[in-house]
């Protein structure tokens, strides 16, 4: 600021002097581009270089690790674990699963039987004489019951 202050009230030599001592300041602290350039090593600093890196090499080993990121991760390593521990120790597990299957089998079958029973049920067609043997039956279903009642049976 005092180097931009110098510039524009016009005194050169100030100027330099400060110009001067930024620039020792910078080289003395490594802050040049050249001095940065030998330390550069394996860091990335853009983000061409990081996906260049990435179509390059895969992945980036270095930074992959086996443990829980964030909350997320350790629900999902809790509940493969809780699985795991469920198929392979819990041995009355397999007979609940097999129970399962047969219900389901059943129920299966069950549907199967109805919907032809549906069908059977579509296809057969009441004729007049149907109505008329029905009605027989009822009319003689009252009389028996009327003699019952009456106490007159045969």
């Amino acid at each position: 600021m005092k180097i931009k202050i110098k510039c524009d009230c016009g005194d050169m030599d100030g100027y330099q002097k400060l110009s001067r001592v930024y620039d020792s300041l910078r080289k003395s602290a490594k802050f040049t581009a050249a001095q940065n350039k030998e330390a550069k090593g394996n860091f990335v600093d853009s983000v061409g270089e990081l996906v260049a890196m990435c179509e390059k090499e895969g992945f980036i080993p270095r930074y992959c690790t086996d443990i829980p990121q964030d909350k997320v991760d350790a629900t999902l390593q809790d509940m493969n674990k809780y699985v795991y521990k469920l198929v392979t120790q819990d041995l009355g597990f397999g007979q609940q699963i097999e129970d399962a299957l047969k219900k389901i089998q059943i129920q299966k079958e069950m549907e199967a039987a109805e919907d032809e029973l549906e069908d059977i049920d579509e296809h057969v067609q009441l004729e007049d004489q149907d109505y008329e043997d029905f009605y027989e039956d009822v009319n003689n279903q009252k009389e028996q019951d009327m003699k019952v009642l009456l106490g007159e049976e045969d």
